[in-house]
């Protein structure tokens, strides 16, 4: 599925599209717990799943992209305000966001893009393939859980861009706020452990993607791709 299938409600004339990107290596309930926040907060009516075919900041993926595509259909499956986006998937070379935003904010020229980042990777964002332009095409909203602490002081460009998370979306980028998400104790890369030591991940990921992944034997000592 692309972008293409976006639903755009006609009771708001330029709904904010939210980008939720990541190699979903695997999808687990921490992934939807904050897509139902940042969703509330930004009053996002379509989330744009971006699953990264190479990504160029981490290590690749140890499940294949059709592995990874497939158990985000069965999380997602039911979510019609979710779109599963693979262009990254298609796309050759590394899985750069800014082609990703240019290429949507053609495809959505009236629609404010909101690129959903982790702290770390916002703290990291310079360091990105043409960082200004992934600034200027969408918002940042940088997800925060409760106790987290900030770097002091922020980076200069932060400061300069960063805006009241009260008031509405703008509808230009370059700026970022804050969205406070669910304390979700999980992370993929615990869940990949817990497989490889024969522990239950049945409270981390959805039901149809645990029984995925063990029908597919993803992630254990004898990963079959």
């Amino acid at each position: 599925m692309s972008a293409a299938a976006i639903r755009l409600s006609p009771e708001q004339a330029n709904p904010p599209l939210l980008v939720f990107g990541g190699t979903f290596d695997p999808v687990h309930l921490g992934h939807l717990g904050a897509v139902s926040a940042l969703r509330d907060a930004l009053h996002a009516e379509t989330v744009i799943w971006l699953p990264a075919g190479e990504p160029p900041h981490r290590p690749q993926p140890a499940a294949s992209a059709a592995h990874r595509l497939a158990m985000l259909q069965l999380a997602l499956a039911g979510e019609p305000d979710c779109v599963i986006d693979t262009r990254e998937l298609d796309r050759s070379g590394p899985s750069y966001t800014v082609l990703s935003l240019e290429e949507l904010k053609a495809e959505y020229p009236d629609h404010p893009l909101c690129l959903a980042l982790g702290l770390d990777a916002a703290l990291g964002l310079t360091q990105w393939h043409r960082w200004q332009e992934v600034l200027a095409l969408g918002g940042i909203a940088v997800m925060r859980r409760p106790g987290w602490s900030l770097p002091e002081p922020l980076p200069q460009w932060w400061r300069d861009a960063e805006c009241d998370p009260h008031r509405p979306v703008p509808a230009s980028g370059g700026w970022v706020r804050f969205v406070d998400i669910p304390p979700v104790d999980v992370a993929a890369a615990d869940i990949r452990a817990d497989l490889m030591h024969g522990r239950s991940v049945e409270a981390k990921v959805p039901a149809a993607v645990a029984a995925y992944i063990k029908e597919h034997e993803l992630y254990g000592k004898n990963t079959r791709d």
